[in-house]
């Protein structure tokens, strides 16, 4: 998987601009937390350039943050709430992390201003999107990149990123990455309902970006889960002729065509999994599997 999007100090983040003094001025605020300085900040930058798309990430930033809260619970920890036990050992609870609903509301409805004013701007779009998955709303969360998606098919304008830059890289490349990313926490909550959420996601991928290998790499995962293995299959190839020489791929691929006594494959992505570094382990331990296939 790949590194998530360096999104503010929680989702996004005001860079410094040379010409401009505002967002040094909250930045600095925002690392001293110094409160009170960063509402005079944002009411002069309001003021002053009311219409930047960086006073709406820095307004949102603002609300974020005053939002957040520590929420005692009875319930085990989640995410990464620290467990609580009482003297014996037992558990007692958890501290979680949660969000006082009127000022999230107000710091997402924040970010759509921003999107409005600026609908190119994919940090807003991935910054309200990463909101829903904090507080586990997957329904908006998956809308939200939706919409980002059907928006630049659209207007047919490419993407900006932070302060209005160009994306970090290729966005065939960078886009299925970090939508990815979004998948991570369901595949890794190990539910059926998580694993429909990532199964939406990776549709997206594949809709939008076909050429990629991560759409179909994910939905063979979605139906390997099911025990969908035929599906799983083909998709797992669809992938590997997107990106050739993925190891987990080949080792995907080896292990369905071992399920499915397709020998012949079986020897192929093998080899081909023993010429990859990454990918020995894996080949070291299915090698005995395809060899006592029949």
């Amino acid at each position: 998987m790949r590194a998530i999007l360096p999104l503010m100090g929680l989702l996004l983040a005001a860079a410094p601009v040379v010409a401009q003094t505002f967002p040094i001025d909250y930045r600095r605020a925002a690392q001293a937390q110094d409160t009170a300085k960063q509402r005079r900040v944002l009411e002069a930058w309001q003021l002053k350039e009311p219409n930047n798309p960086d006073r709406y990430v820095a307004q949102f930033n603002y609300l974020l943050r005053k939002s957040c809260r520590v929420v005692v619970s009875t319930s085990p920890a989640a995410g990464r709430g620290v467990a609580l036990q009482k003297q014996d050992g037992s558990a007692a609870g958890s501290l979680n992390e949660g969000y006082e609903p009127r000022l999230l509301e107000a710091a997402r409805n924040t970010l759509r201003e921003g999107i409005r004013l600026a609908p190119d701007r994919l940090d807003m779009r991935f910054g309200l999107a990463k909101t829903y998955e904090m507080t586990h709303e997957p329904a908006p969360e998956v809308q939200v990149l939706r919409e980002a998606l059907a928006a630049r098919k659209a207007s047919g304008q490419p993407w900006r990123w932070q302060e209005g830059k160009p994306l970090p890289g290729p966005e065939a490349v960078f886009l299925p990455e970090n939508l990815e990313e979004y998948m991570l926490p369901y595949w890794q909550a190990d539910t059926p309902e998580d694993a429909e959420v990532a199964r939406q996601l990776a549709e997206l991928v594949s809709e939008y970006y076909p050429e990629s290998s991560l759409g179909p790499f994910n939905l063979a995962m979605y139906h390997s889960l099911h025990g969908q293995e035929d599906k799983a299959y083909a998709l797992y190839q669809r992938a590997n002729a997107s990106k050739p020489n993925d190891w987990q791929t080949l080792a995907n691929l080896t292990r369905l065509a071992i399920n499915l006594n397709h020998k012949t494959e079986a020897q192929q992505y093998l080899a081909a999994l023993q010429k990859l570094p990454a990918g020995r382990p894996a080949a070291a331990q299915l090698g005995k599997e395809v060899r006592q296939m029949k």
